[in-house]
């Protein structure tokens, strides 16, 4: 019975943490250039750990999350990562078979780069709707800092 207590009080406060988060508009093109950097950052299946856990512990500081915050950044890396080495494999594949490649090969990678930002797209979406408004308006910020940078020159 008390586990099912327990159960019933972690929806109940899932219910109501999500009932008052205001759902966020989708990530601009510039902000998801951002979102691609940490992610690809966070996801990177050619850094350290150790690198990886201090870029996870520098984006907390930087933006002020909280550990629920980090954790869900950390959640899409991990589903970021597991495509990326799915990736590395079927490059490999496909660039290990010729010395050129078919416009089928080229297709083929192609796909993969398209499928890898479509997933970006997707987990920073999630990512802006599972965190606080204010740290959703924090995360957008670096996007549009680099694109008005990028404009002026």
């Amino acid at each position: 019975m008390l586990k099912y207590f327990w159960h019933f009080t972690l929806w109940l406060a899932m219910a109501v943490v999500c009932r008052g988060q205001t759902a966020q508009p989708a990530a601009t093109p510039d902000e998801l250039k951002f979102f691609q950097f940490m992610l690809m950052n966070l996801a990177s299946i050619d850094h350290s750990p150790d690198a990886v856990t201090s870029y996870s512990k520098l984006l907390g500081r930087q933006f002020g999350l909280n550990d629920t915050e980090t954790g869900i950044l950390n959640s899409a890396a991990v589903t970021l990562r597991t495509q990326l080495q799915q990736i590395r494999s079927s490059t490999t594949n496909i660039v290990s078979r010729n010395q050129v490649l078919s416009a089928a090969d080229r297709a083929a990678l192609q796909a993969l780069i398209i499928n890898r930002n479509q997933l970006v797209q997707t987990l920073a979406n999630q990512i802006l709707n599972s965190v606080r408004p204010i740290t959703a308006t924090r995360l957008r910020m670096p996007g549009h800092i680099m694109a008005n940078i990028l404009k002026e020159n």
